[in-house]
């Protein structure tokens, strides 16, 4: 690993030794990772945050009345679909 003291003995004209290239670029990448791992952190929390103050915020629904299935099935049923006239049959 370059030292800052070794890289500032380097003369100005030449350029930077491959080393220093891939440690400034790995660098870079290793604080851009973290940088975009907490901005999508921090969204994650404030849209966490925002879903349980709106939930906590909404108006609570009444209590349900209790319905019979078969009692609202009895109002829905159509009893001409049962009649059988024998007359009619051939």
């Amino acid at each position: 690993m370059l030292s800052p003291e070794s890289l500032a003995n380097l003369p100005t004209n030449r350029p930077l030794p491959p080393e220093a290239y891939r440690e400034i670029s790995s660098h870079t990448l290793f604080v851009a990772i973290i940088g975009v791992l907490a901005v999508i952190m921090l969204g994650l929390v404030i849209t966490t945050k925002r879903a349980h103050r709106r939930k906590a915020n909404a108006p609570k629904p009444g209590p349900t009345t209790h319905t019979d299935a078969w009692t609202e099935s009895g109002k829905r049923f159509d009893p001409s679909i049962t009649e059988i006239d024998p007359s009619k049959d051939e």
